[in-house]
């Protein structure tokens, strides 16, 4: 093949390449979501529930083709939890200031606990469009999110019930509260920390795509995130609800239940979400 002939195929590429169609190949976005969420905690005791989910953020694709990108960005994601115990009944080793052992029995007939949990989070999500009608596509994105704990608490409601049972003695002690036996107290309203670790997450997203005009876009989608690591930190479980203190017995340490009884935490969410988007650079698409 000589040189004439190589020019003129080199001539033809870039003019075919100079006619295609344009296609955006950076994207920043603006992105808004909510739905329902919850915690896979599975406690031993009682049942967990979901709640609300909210989430907000900035985004940015970079698109390899008319067809195929991929994206990241910065999200801070709002989690909301719940579990629900009936007829909450425990009991705790415990010994007297004075050397006598006995068992702290802790009842309570409804307890509630909602968990809140607030997380930084970033996605890596390959993403698919296909353009339908002049100015609609349809796009896919499938991938991973890391979701970083930034506060995360818990909030008790009903009331419990302490008594001690000497069995030396076979007697059971009640309502004194200043040995740490109290009747229907109710749980402190002041929140208490969960211990939480990085969640990674499998994420999945896919809607339509409304081209506006000026370069930019808005997007509309359903969105599913799935936990795949326990976040629940051990090293802040403990056994119950309430915990009897040898020295100061009329004052109580409480823990969350998902410190004492969820076997795990993995968040799970699904709801909608709204993106804006806007392309900065425009490159011509080969044929």
């Amino acid at each position: 093949m000589n040189r004439i002939t190589i020019s003129i195929i080199a001539a033809i590429v870039i003019c075919s390449t100079a006619a295609a169609q344009d296609f955006p190949q950076h994207e920043f976005s603006v992105n808004i979501g909510g739905g329902s969420a919850g915690f896979q905690s599975k406690p031993t005791i009682g049942k967990d529930y979901w709640k609300g989910a909210f989430s907000t953020g900035l985004g940015y694709h970079f698109l390899f083709d008319q067809n195929w990108g991929v994206g990241t960005g910065i999200n801070f994601a709002f989690y909301n939890g719940s579990i629900s115990i009936n007829d909450y009944n425990q009991k705790q080793a415990a010994t007297t200031l004075t050397g006598y052992e006995f068992d702290f029995l802790i009842s309570s007939s409804a307890y509630e606990e909602k968990q809140k949990v607030a997380t930084l989070t970033i996605p890596l999500m390959a993403q698919y469009q296909y353009q339908g009608e002049e100015k609609l596509a349809y796009y896919a994105a499938l991938g991973f999110k890391v979701g970083i704990p930034l506060s995360a608490k818990s909030q008790s409601k009903g009331v419990f019930t302490t008594k001690g049972y000497f069995p030396s003695l076979n007697v059971t002690i009640e309502d004194i509260p200043d040995y740490g036996f109290v009747t229907n107290r109710q749980f402190p309203e002041s929140k208490t920390d969960l211990g939480l670790k990085t969640a990674i997450m499998a994420a999945a997203e896919f809607g339509v795509i409304w081209r506006l005009e000026n370069a930019k876009s808005l997007y509309a989608g359903i969105y599913a995130d799935y936990g795949l690591n326990n976040m629940l930190d051990k090293k802040n479980a403990a056994d119950n609800l309430v915990a009897y203190q040898y020295n100061m017995p009329e004052q109580f340490v409480f823990t969350a239940a998902a410190n004492s009884h969820a076997k795990k935490m993995k968040p799970l969410a699904i709801g909608i979400t709204l993106r804006f988007a806007f392309q900065l650079q425009t490159l011509k698409a080969t044929l």
